[in-house]
């Protein structure tokens, strides 16, 4: 599975704290009624509901051995600071795994456009 999740790194009140996600992590936040995918989906457009956030916040912080307060987590999600940002992008990448957003171009569905076929050219004789 370590091909599959990376390796992240979360910011909490100053200090950084590294764990790598696991399918189990994923289960644990599915196991609270959290839809993943769509949460990481609604980071990435907006409107991400900030008490979904802050369960996977303490699912998180709790992988990287470290027991948060709902207050306190809450307070952290609703905060608007980088951290939590960073903490959001940490989120998307641990939920979509085969995405890798350190890359500057992602597929987006374009096709590249089709290579003109070369005419045949037909001989008339008039």
């Amino acid at each position: 599975m370590s091909e599959v999740f990376r390796e992240l790194t979360i910011q909490w009140q100053g200090n950084e704290y590294t764990f790598t996600p696991s399918l189990a992590l994923l289960r644990r936040i599915k196991a609270k009624g959290i839809h993943a995918l769509a949460l990481a989906n609604a980071c990435i457009k907006g409107g991400a509901d900030p008490i979904d956030l802050t369960d996977v916040h303490r699912v998180f912080m709790a992988e990287a051995g470290v027991k948060v307060s709902e207050d306190d987590s809450y307070a952290f999600i609703t905060g608007g600071s980088e951290e939590m940002i960073d903490f959001q992008l940490a989120f998307v990448a641990a939920g979509l795994p085969s995405i890798d957003l350190g890359l500057p171009s992602i597929d987006l569905g374009k096709k590249p456009k089709p290579q003109p076929k070369p005419r045949k050219r037909v001989n008339s004789e008039t």
